[in-house]
């Protein structure tokens, strides 16, 4: 039986839970200590989610300067509003990285945090960042390598199935890619600052991923339905007896539009 997709408020919940983890804070403080903001910059938050990047924006920019967050979800945006309400520097539009809504070299600057990764068209992505910058101005793009990913897998059956997923996934290279793939927009990168965001426990972000691995096995003659049920508990297992550890690297590309 196939499942139902979320819906939009499922969504907005979703995220609002998984951007408030310790590790999602420390990723979204980490980007924006490398970026030295001014108080008068205009900033572009794309995947701006229910608001949290915003807000913590709008603290290092002040009155002075004017914050848009775009996002393709409506109940994700209207979490945003409410968030950001009282934030007179801070707009939000609905939109696509691939198509954003707003005038050619409109910002100082752009963030584009860990967006890429569902972006099927990242030379659309890339070259849609350089159209709305000012010349002079910078974008802050992080992304992952899926190579960097390395979990805790003691038991040749968890080995196996990450072997699949690895396969199956395909390319998810983009942290690394952008090294060219902004260059040949017409960036110059400035710096490229890698982050490892390990995660300890099961939480919503990784029981999405558990879900999608069991899709992959599910359709892989190497894994019959009780041996997917057998990798689950074995991951559950890890996870409630301590032992559960997965990290992957991000990469924060810095880069800047010439004058």
């Amino acid at each position: 039986m196939t499942e139902s997709k979320p819906s939009d408020e499922e969504e907005r919940e979703r995220w609002e839970r998984i951007l408030t983890t310790q590790t999602e804070e420390e990723f979204r403080d980490f980007v924006i200590d490398q970026l030295d903001l001014r108080p008068d910059e205009s900033v572009l938050s794309v995947g701006c989610g229910p608001g949290f990047e915003t807000a913590a924006l709008a603290q290092h920019i002040g009155e002075k300067g004017s914050i848009t967050g775009i996002d393709v979800n409506e109940a994700v945006l209207a979490a945003a509003t409410d968030l950001c309400g009282d934030l007179s520097q801070v707009s939000f539009k609905q939109g696509d990285i691939t198509d954003l809504p707003v005038a050619d070299e409109s910002y100082h600057l752009a963030i584009a945090k860990q967006v890429l990764y569902a972006v099927s068209d990242i030379d659309a992505a890339v070259n849609e960042l350089f159209r709305v910058i000012k010349p002079g101005g910078r974008v802050a793009v992080t992304a992952g390598d899926r190579r960097t990913h390395v979990k805790h897998t003691p038991t040749d059956r968890m080995q196996r199935a990450d072997e699949i997923y690895r396969s199956e996934m395909g390319d998810r290279q983009r942290g690394t890619r952008l090294a060219a793939l902004l260059p040949e927009a017409g960036f110059t990168i400035e710096e490229i600052v890698p982050r490892a965001k390990i995660q300890t426990e099961i939480n919503d972000q990784i029981e999405q991923g558990i879900e999608v691995q069991r899709q992959l096995l599910a359709a892989n003659d190497a894994f019959d339905d009780a041996e997917i049920e057998a990798w689950e508990r074995d991951l559950r297992d890890l996870n409630e007896t301590g032992q559960f550890l997965s990290c992957s690297t991000s990469f924060l590309h810095i880069a800047r539009r010439p004058e």
